[in-house]
């Protein structure tokens, strides 16, 4: 029976090394999609018409941009080949 056992490669508390900030800083691409939409929530509950409509749909956008830099793009069909 072969000897299998995981090694890890770095502590917990350790910073990942990919990223090239400390684990108590803040993800400062995140934060600036969510400003952007609250900055544009903010202007859509005070416009009216079409303008909010399209204030409405720009702050649904810049909230998916905002999830696009938490969650990892998986690479999807653009990685598939025959």
């Amino acid at each position: 029976m072969p000897f299998l056992m995981y090694v890890h490669a770095r502590e917990p508390w350790e910073p990942d090394p990919d990223d090239g900030r400390r684990a108590w800083q803040p993800s400062w691409r995140l934060w600036r999609w969510v400003l952007a939409a609250l900055v544009v929530a903010f202007a859509a509950g005070h416009a009216d018409g079409a303008a909010q409509a399209l204030l409405v749909f720009a702050v649904f956008g810049l909230g998916i941009r905002a999830l696009g830099e938490i969650f990892d793009y998986g690479g999807g069909l653009s990685e598939w080949r025959q």
